[in-house]
């Protein structure tokens, strides 16, 4: 895995697994957690403009669910 975006979701995605899985937390709270700590890091880091645009296309855009449905 030479991408390091590719290795941040993968780590990511895995430990939330490893929550959900093991530790039996809801899958709303692990996400919940996700898109709060994401929303603060770009807060911190990004001008105001560019927080909002960040924002608008987060919510302008359509998600797939995972297949098949590994959560539930």
């Amino acid at each position: 895995m030479s991408d390091p975006l590719d290795k941040i979701y993968h780590d990511l995605f895995e430990h939330s697994m490893h929550l959900i899985k093991e530790h039996n937390l809801p899958v709303e709270a692990i996400a919940g957690s996700l898109m709060a700590i994401a929303m603060r890091l770009y807060r911190t880091h990004l001008s105001d403009e560019d927080f909002n645009r960040i924002r608008n296309v987060i919510l302008d855009t359509a998600v797939e669910p995972y297949k098949p449905r590994i959560l539930h």
